[in-house]
């Protein structure tokens, strides 16, 4: 079994958490954000003309700039213009899925298939049947997705497409029935990336200067649809890749962020990128699952939001 190079550690990754991938790059936990494959470090050059980028939020780790060791003009050069090809080839191949499902409207086709179980399901998690229609929610008897361990498996999956305003798709999620492993049941389609983009509730409205951030399409849905009143609701596909949601927002007037109980670290990430406007919703519940199990209504969640830190 190959190891990764020792040189792992000079950059702050784990050399024993990547493993190979091919005869040019290695794939581990991301530095920012976790997960355990997500992160891709190039090594087909000389040490430290090394890249590495997240496939699942922004971060990008361009070794020459982390470490002090000495290279020439033109090693800097080489090595800038071959990460400059490789950025543009990750945005072509994104324009490419983007246009095949937009050519498609594959989600329109997802969207139709579900039978009364699968529309069942969505209605159970707080999401019904005309909502899941306006948001184009669905349904496919197979996802194909890897493993931890590199493994082609595969699991029926819900839907979610992630629009951006007038329904200008972004990327597509995968909630997968039955992952290998059940903590890793949310899935976007391979190069259209999750973290680098944020979940619109409405994507018929834009952006207004009261805005309410949750963890997941999910609850960001249940959020605008059941509990709050004037705000625009998006989301952030998890707690450790709300940066992007964060950025889109940085000029409103009101933020609201209400992540998942346990998420005290990116809390506080949030609320330092901009104290005066970002007040922390800490429920001791999911807030879909507050709202499913009949606990909090749009009465009282709006009172929360009035006592908010």
């Amino acid at each position: 079994m190959k190891t990764a190079p020792t040189q792992f550690r000079e950059i702050g990754l784990d050399p024993h958490a990547f493993k190979y991938s091919d005869e040019k790059s290695w794939r581990g936990p991301c530095p920012d954000c976790g997960g355990s494959r997500r992160f891709v470090m190039f090594t087909d050059n000389d040490w430290p003309l090394w890249n590495g980028y997240c496939s699942v939020c922004p971060s990008e780790l361009k070794v020459w700039e982390k470490t002090r060791k000495q290279i020439t003009p033109e090693q800097l050069k080489a090595a800038r213009e071959k990460s400059q090809r490789e950025d543009q080839a990750r945005i072509e191949y994104r324009r490419e899925k983007l246009a095949e499902f937009s050519k498609g409207e594959l989600w329109e086709e997802l969207n139709e298939r579900m039978s009364e179980e699968q529309r069942d399901w969505w209605n159970d998690q707080g999401i019904p049947y005309e909502i899941q229609d306006y948001l184009r929610l669905g349904y496919t008897p197979e996802r194909k997705y890897y493993d931890d361990f590199r493994e082609l498996q595969s699991s029926p999956a819900y839907t979610i497409p992630w629009f951006g305003q007038d329904f200008h798709l972004k990327t597509m999620q995968y909630r997968l029935i039955s992952p290998l492993n059940v903590k890793d049941k949310y899935r976007f389609e391979k190069g259209l990336g999750g973290g680098i983009h944020y979940y619109m509730a409405d994507p018929s409205e834009a952006i207004s200067d009261k805005v309410i951030i949750c963890e997941g399409a999910k609850k960001a849905i249940v959020t605008w649809f059941w509990l709050q009143e004037g705000f625009t609701v998006i989301a952030a596909s998890s707690n450790n890749t709300i940066r992007t949601a964060l950025e889109a927002t940085k000029d409103c007037g009101l933020r609201y962020v209400v992540l998942d109980p346990g998420s005290e670290m990116w809390e506080r990430k949030a609320k330092a990128s901009n104290p005066k406007t970002t007040h922390i919703v800490s429920l001791p519940f999911k807030v879909d699952d507050g709202y499913l199990m009949g606990g909090l209504n749009r009465t009282d969640f709006m009172k929360i939001l009035d006592t908010a830190i």
